[in-house]
């Protein structure tokens, strides 16, 4: 089952788990306005893949979502970190990936949030950004 973990406790993990990824699964629209999470700077491979598409009416699951993640060939044997705007979609995909034998944690409260909200995100907390 995947664990839900604080940018905070990703940081602190990162540190524990080398070659561990980060997978940001916004849409593309998102990561123009909001920025990118530089996770190499913490020694993660990190891979940017929307879950979700943008469509002219509305978001849409991305159909090739699963095979475009198994050309990334993430090794299993390493921890994943998902993560997405607020945590939900990141959740869905962290079951996803667990399901398929990955030891994954899901970033809780994503990449953006309010300032005011505790456990803070990634942008808040001060980590590194594209």
């Amino acid at each position: 089952m995947a664990l839900e973990i604080t940018c905070t406790e990703l940081l602190e993990l990162s540190k524990e788990h080398q070659g561990a990824t980060l997978l940001d699964v916004r849409t593309e629209a998102e990561w123009q306005q909001d920025g990118k999470p530089n996770g190499k700077e913490l020694g993660l491979n990190t891979y940017f893949l929307s879950y979700l598409l943008d469509t002219e009416n509305g978001r849409v699951v991305n159909d090739k979502f699963e095979e475009t993640l198994n050309c990334f060939q993430i090794d299993k044997d390493k921890v994943v970190f998902v993560m997405c705007k607020s945590g939900v979609r990141s959740a869905k995909v962290a079951m996803l990936l667990d399901q398929k034998g990955f030891k994954t944690f899901n970033v809780v409260n994503g990449f953006i949030c309010s300032e005011d909200v505790e456990p803070s995100c990634w942008k808040t907390s001060g980590l590194p950004v594209l």
